[in-house]
């Protein structure tokens, strides 16, 4: 057998640090020793362990290691090491793998804060300072961190106040109690408005469907939201419902499907590329109504990153993924709030680019988006099983009374 001590520091119990430390070194053929274990005395004091790790062979121990390293684990502290990337897009095979979670890294001695974060990630040295960077974005020569010691991670902890995102991982349950995750929304909106952080809205179609876009569109007018992400589905049955009074010609206030009203939504992007744009349409009184009326009016970043089964579409689409993925990243700077509403590839892409300190909510009428969520990565969304109408006008209401 052969053996490594690390050492653990932070709201370890609370935070349910230990029990995945101790799960994964199992869970790889590995067995652990508690060696020293300092209890925090009160709910703001952190507590620290070592413990002695143990494995058959070097091998299993460096796959152990490399794992709770992710989760904070520390080995000898040393300095960071760093090789040159081969050429462009091309990493060092040993290159360090990013993930949500706060990164520092030990260079000349001293623990420097990574930028950027977000996951699958790798940390090249720029301006003096590791960010994070994707893989196709790494230059030929550029200075790229190497899996080992001189890293640290920094897991999401049990906040210290009642908080609906107390937890890094969520129970995900049509059960759950919505009228508590709703409010706590709300709270962290108004906490991240009073921080000058920026609340973002990553979004789906089935919130016009669902009559949901009223609620939001009032949301967005009140100054709720800052950035919209989402793609050209939402953007055109938001359109669509303001300039014929459909979506996907259903008649949204009669629930009547109308005869011929499958060319609706054809018609609306039609007729807003017609006049250059969204902003165009808006300014000239064609949309006069809806999310994207009150994003124009309101100034609120908006990005529409387009897909392959995509009708149109609107000008105001980023039909380059790359370039969408770029426009993403850019409006998500300075995120404190996002909420992932009706969406499973918008919410999952989205996750792969927040840090995960940023509050996340997603909503979906199937467990299967805020799980799908959760297993990329992204363990600090509160996920809720509901009607999306309904959360929007609960939402709003929270909010309102607040206010």
């Amino acid at each position: 057998m052969v053996q490594e001590t690390v050492r653990l520091e932070g709201h370890l119990i609370d935070s349910d640090i230990l029990r995945r430390v101790f799960d994964r070194i199992v869970e790889e053929g590995g067995e652990f020793e508690v060696l020293a274990f300092q209890v925090g005395k009160t709910n703001e004091q952190p507590s620290s362990a070592e413990i002695a790790v143990r494995a058959k062979d070097p091998h299993t121990l460096d796959v152990i290691l490399e794992g709770l390293g992710y989760w904070g684990a520390v080995t000898t502290v040393g300095d960071a090491r760093f090789a040159s990337a081969e050429a462009d897009g091309i990493l060092p095979d040993e290159f360090y793998s990013t993930t949500n979670f706060d990164t520092l890294v030990r260079i000349d001695g001293r623990w420097t804060q990574a930028l950027d974060q977000k996951m699958d990630c790798a940390l090249v040295m720029r301006e003096g300072a590791p960010r994070c960077v994707k893989q196709r974005l790494v230059r030929k020569g550029e200075s790229v961190l190497l899996r080992g010691g001189g890293i640290r991670v920094r897991p999401p902890e049990r906040s210290r106040e009642a908080s609906v995102f107390g937890f890094m991982s969520n129970d995900i349950s049509a059960e759950i109690n919505k009228g508590i995750a709703i409010r706590g929304t709300a709270r962290e909106m108004r906490r991240a408005r009073e921080a000058k952080e920026r609340i973002v809205l990553v979004a789906g179609p089935a919130i016009v469907h669902s009559g949901g876009d009223t609620a939001l569109a009032r949301l967005v007018r009140d100054g709720w939201v800052d950035v919209i992400l989402t793609g050209n589905a939402f953007a055109v049955h938001d359109l669509e419902k303001s300039i014929l009074k459909t979506s996907l010609g259903v008649c949204q206030f009669s629930g009547r499907a109308l005869e011929g009203g499958s060319r609706n939504h054809l018609y609306a992007i039609n007729a807003v590329n017609r006049v250059g744009g969204i902003r165009a349409a808006v300014e000239l009184g064609l949309v006069h109504s809806g999310v994207m009326y009150e994003a124009v009016r309101a100034g609120v970043t908006l990005v529409l990153a387009g897909s392959i089964r995509d009708d149109g579409p609107l000008v105001d689409t980023i039909t380059d993924m790359l370039a969408a993925q770029k426009a993403y990243v850019a409006a998500l700077e300075g995120a404190g709030v996002c909420l992932m509403l009706a969406t499973a590839l918008h919410s999952i892409a989205v996750g792969n680019l927040l840090p995960a300190r940023v509050r996340t909510v997603c909503v979906d009428m199937t467990e299967s988006v805020p799980v799908k969520l959760s297993n990329r990565g992204t363990m600090q969304a509160i996920g809720l099983v509901t009607d999306v109408g309904f959360f929007l006008e609960r939402l709003e209401a929270e909010l309102r009374a607040a206010s």
